[in-house]
């Protein structure tokens, strides 16, 4: 079971509150949050990181991993994961344009990327098994706006999927895998530990995951976050840097890195 991708999306989720390249370049780093994992009774099972970086002129990159801590991390299926999208800003919104996850299933080691390409109007899932080369797995349309975890984290803390409010619930549709699926955010209230919402995903054959639960602060970056899980009671993620989210809200900074420094 992957238990870090679950922390992903306690973590992704929830800039919510939009209330309201050169290849060659090294990659500036704008943000980076750090999450402690805890499980039922063990408050650090896992250390986890999400990293946002500049790699050239509008073109950004988000990377979430980390790896199981102690005797957890002895445990095959806590085996490090990752997960990083390489992300285009247009008008606003990040396009997501190549999405990869390495993570441990079955008893093998699983790479997938997720190559959108808008001209053509397709998107491609490659799936490599083992350090074997990857192949082409699924290629379906490319319609409408879809986010992978990443990019749909980055977007909701622009403001750019849509304005919400508490009472509303917010529906967005995610990459498919190939199965599709669309999150829910049942915005919540103003309480002492942040602004609260629910969430939980939804597939095209009806079942579903969650219910999330999160909690961000005023810069929209959930504080913390946890779901309940069998046996062991609840898994939780914790933000141990509060002190070192980017200042001024994501969507004064990103345009405010155009190349060269100058103003757009």
């Amino acid at each position: 079971m992957r238990r870090l991708s679950g922390v992903l999306l306690l973590c992704l989720a929830l800039g919510w509150l939009g209330l309201a390249s050169s290849a060659a370049a090294a990659p500036q780093k704008l943000e980076e949050l750090r999450y402690r994992v805890s499980l039922g009774p063990w408050e650090e099972v896992a250390l986890v990181h999400l990293r946002l970086s500049r790699v050239g002129p509008d073109r950004y990159r988000a990377q979430f991993g980390g790896a199981a801590q102690g005797f957890w991390s002895l445990l095959q299926r806590w085996l490090p994961e990752s997960y990083e999208s390489d992300m285009a800003l247009e008008d606003g919104r990040l396009k997501p344009l190549r999405y990869r996850e390495k993570f441990y299933s079955h008893g093998k080691h699983i790479s997938k990327e997720y190559r959108f390409d808008y001209s053509r109007g397709v998107l491609e899932i490659w799936r490599g098994v083992d350090g074997r080369p990857a192949k082409k797995d699924w290629q379906g349309p490319l319609q409408g706006p879809v986010y992978d975890p990443l990019t749909l984290f980055y977007n909701l803390r622009l403001g750019a999927v849509g304005p919400v409010t508490p009472g509303q619930t917010l529906r967005v549709t995610l990459v498919p895998t190939p199965e599709r699926g669309e999150m829910l955010l049942n915005i919540g209230p103003n309480t002492p530990q942040g602004h609260k919402v629910m969430v939980s995903l939804r597939k095209e054959d009806g079942t579903k995951d969650g219910p999330y639960f999160v909690f961000a602060n005023a810069q929209r970056v959930p504080l913390q976050a946890w779901v309940r899980v069998m046996v062991f009671g609840k898994l939780a993620g914790q933000l141990l840097n509060p002190g070192e989210i980017m200042t001024g809200g994501l969507g004064t900074a990103l345009p405010s890195l155009p190349p060269g420094g100058e103003k757009r």
